[in-house]
C-alpha cells in the first residue's frame, strides 16, 4: 500500500503566488548586472517539454527561471544541493527533482516520466556539473537517451557572461557588473526528436549549449576591485616554472613564487603571462598532465550525509589516488572502514567546488573529498580525470570514424 502511495506522489510546481513575488523581487536585485532577456518564445513554451540549459556560473537556476518567467520549470538538481541545509528547504519548495550525478539513478528517470506526465517544463543542464573556467563541458553520458525517450519538444537556454559575471573561483560577494546575455530558442519539435537518432540529438544538443564567455564576451568590462582573488583556485600550475601549488592572486594580480607577476585587466586579458587569459592558462596545465606516467594522491578529509540527511563534512579522513587505470579511496566514514577501488572512466568526471572539495560516488554514497594539506589542489584532479575521459573519447571517434 505504502509503495503504491509513494508511486503516485506527484512532483508538483513552486506554488504561484510565491513565484510570482520572488520574480519580482529577483528582477529588482538582479537589474545591477545588465542583463538582456531574449525570451519572446518563452510565453508560448507549454509542457510537457525539455530545455537544456549551459552551465557556467553558480546562479545559472536563478537566471534561467527568470528568462522562462512565466513558466514555472522544474529543475534537475545534483543531490548535492539537497545535502546543505541552506538550499534544501528552496529546493523542496521549487519541486525539484535530485539526482546523483555520474552515477546510475534509475529513480531521477521515474521522476522525470512522472513529470513530463505532469505536463512539466523540464530544465536540465546536460553537462552534469558547473565549469571552472567559463566553458560549456560536454554533454554527460544519457542525456541525448532520457530526451530521445521524453519525446517532447526541446529548448535550449544560455546565458553568455554568466560566467564572467559569477565565476565558480570568485570569493563570495566578488561579483562583476558588466553585462549578461540570456536567450531561450527551440532546438527541435516532438515530431523532430521522434525522426532524430540519439547521436544526433546529442550533438545538436551540445552546439547549442556551447559557450566561451572569454570569446562570446570580448572587449566587455567587467567591473570589480578584486577581479583576480580566487584563481588560486582553478590555476595550479605555474606556466614559467612548472611548479605546483605557488599561485596566489590578490586584487588583480597574480603570482608566483618564481617571480611571476601578472595582472588581470576589466576584459579578463592577462598582462605580464606566457598566456592571455584565464582559459588559455586552464587549458594548458590541463594539457600538460601526462596520464600515461602521471598519478595524484593525497591524504583527505572525508564528508558524507549524516543520520539526518544533511552533508558532515568532518564524516571522516582517508587516503585517495588515481592514474589511468584507478580511483581508489580508503578510510573511514562515521567510524566505519570504507574501501573503494574502480576504474575512472566509470566515475565519468568529478564535480567540484574549487579550493574545498570535489565530489564521489562511493558505493553509491555521495562522499565529499577535502584533499589534505592543499584544498587548492582539488582542481587538478578535476583535471586528470577531464583529461582522461576526454583522450578516451577521442579514441572511441577514431575507431568509430575507421569502422
Amino acid at each position: 500500500m505504502s509503495n503504491k502511495k509513494k508511486s503516485k506522489k506527484k512532483i508538483g510546481k513552486p506554488n504561484i503566488l510565491l513565484y510570482k513575488i520572488v520574480y519580482a523581487v529577483l528582477k529588482l536585485k538582479y537589474k545591477k548586472y545588465n542583463i538582456s532577456f531574449d525570451n519572446e518564445i518563452a510565453k508560448d513554451i507549454k509542457g510537457p517539454a525539455i530545455v537544456v540549459a549551459t552551465h557556467t556560473s553558480d546562479q545559472d537556476h536563478i537566471l534561467s527561471a527568470m528568462t522562462l518567467y512565466p513558466v514555472r520549470p522544474t529543475y534537475i538538481v545534483s543531490e548535492h544541493f539537497i545535502r546543505i541545509k541552506s538550499t534544501a528547504r528552496l529546493l523542496k519548495l521549487m519541486h525539484v527533482i535530485t539526482k546523483k550525478m555520474f552515477t546510475p539513478d534509475v529513480s531521477t528517470i521515474r521522476n522525470v516520466l512522472r513529470a513530463k506526465g505532469e505536463g512539466a517544463v523540464i530544465v536540465i543542464f546536460p553537462e552534469g556539473r558547473l565549469s571552472c573556467y567559463g566553458r560549456t563541458l560536454g554533454v554527460a553520458d544519457g542525456t541525448a537517451e532520457l530526451i530521445k525517450k521524453l519525446g517532447v519538444n526541446l529548448y535550449a537556454w544560455k546565458a553568455e557572461g554568466a560566467y564572467l559575471t559569477f565565476p565558480k573561483w570568485r570569493n563570495k560577494g566578488d561579483d562583476r557588473i558588466g553585462k549578461i546575455n540570456a536567450s531561450v530558442k527551440l532546438l527541435l519539435s516532438a515530431d523532430e526528436v521522434a525522426e532524430r537518432s540519439v547521436d544526433e540529438i546529442r550533438a545538436i544538443t551540445e552546439e547549442a549549449i556551447y559557450n566561451d564567455d572569454e570569446k562570446a564576451m570580448a572587449g566587455v568590462e567587467y567591473k570589480c576591485d578584486r577581479i583576480a582573488e580566487g584563481l588560486e583556485k582553478v590555476l595550479f600550475k605555474c606556466p614559467i616554472c612548472h611548479k605546483e601549488g605557488c599561485i596566489t592572486a590578490e586584487g588583480d594580480h597574480v603570482r608566483c613564487e618564481c617571480g611571476l607577476d601578472a595582472t588581470l585587466d576589466s576584459r579578463y586579458r592577462l598582462h605580464g603571462a606566457p598566456l592571455e587569459s584565464v582559459n588559455e592558462w586552464f587549458d594548458w596545465q590541463q594539457n600538460s598532465i601526462d596520464i600515461d606516467n602521471d598519478f595524484i594522491s593525497c591524504k583527505a578529509r572525508l564528508g558524507t550525509p549524516g543520520e539526518d540527511g544533511y552533508m558532515d563534512p568532518e564524516a571522516g579522513e582517508g587516503e585517495v589516488y588515481i592514474d589511468r587505470n584507478e580511483f581508489r579511496l580508503k578510510g573511514t566514514l562515521h567510524g566505519e572502514s570504507v574501501e573503494y577501488s574502480v576504474a575512472p572512466e566509470k566515475i565519468g568526471a568529478f564535480p567540484i567546488s574549487p579550493g574545498d572539495h570535489f565530489d564521489v560516488y562511493v558505493h553509491g554514497k555521495l562522499v565529499y573529498v577535502y584533499p589534505q594539506p592543499d584544498l587548492n589542489s582539488t582542481v587538478k584532479w578535476v583535471c586528470f580525470l577531464d583529461k582522461l575521459t576526454s583522450v578516451r573519447q577521442e579514441k572511441i571517434i577514431r575507431t568509430s570514424s575507421k569502422a
